[in-house]
């Protein structure tokens, strides 16, 4: 019996992960297509009931971005690596925040220019994630 439950656990799991395909507009996929001509690996979710996630390889690092059914762009947001970054920027976070160990980091590109770097860390024992915008200060 345990058997059989964790093999029919196993194929729903399987199935919820290819269960993933969504069916985009033709003006979301034709504007991320004109945003980003380079990308390969396209992966759409549904965010919410008028906008898309998809997920992509950009450059050889992982970036997505988020469209309106209609094709509105909202937001982008693509890896970065320290090294790519001002190092006053990381001065500033490593003072501010003394001791978090860096994981990841995005750049967040929105429509409305309240763009910012998404830095994710371990602090304090916990997984963490701050917003900083491209001055280098702690939003």
């Amino acid at each position: 019996m345990k058997k059989y439950l964790i093999f029919s656990l196993l194929i729903l799991s399987q199935n919820a992960l290819f269960a993933q395909n969504v069916k985009v507009t033709n003006e979301a996929l034709q504007s991320f297509k004109n945003k980003f001509p380079q990308a390969t690996e396209a992966k759409w979710d549904k965010e919410g009931k008028d906008e898309y996630e998809v997920s992509f390889i950009l450059n050889g690092s992982k970036g997505s971005a988020n469209f309106t059914t209609k094709g509105v762009w909202i937001e982008s947001e693509t890896t970065v690596l320290e090294k790519d970054l001002a190092s006053s920027l990381l001065d500033n976070f490593r003072k501010s925040k003394k001791g978090a160990v860096i994981t990841n980091i995005f750049k967040v590109v929105r429509a409305d220019n309240k763009s910012y770097y998404e830095i994710e860390c371990t602090y304090n024992k916990h997984k963490k994630e701050f917003k900083v915008n491209l001055s280098g200060k702690l939003i």
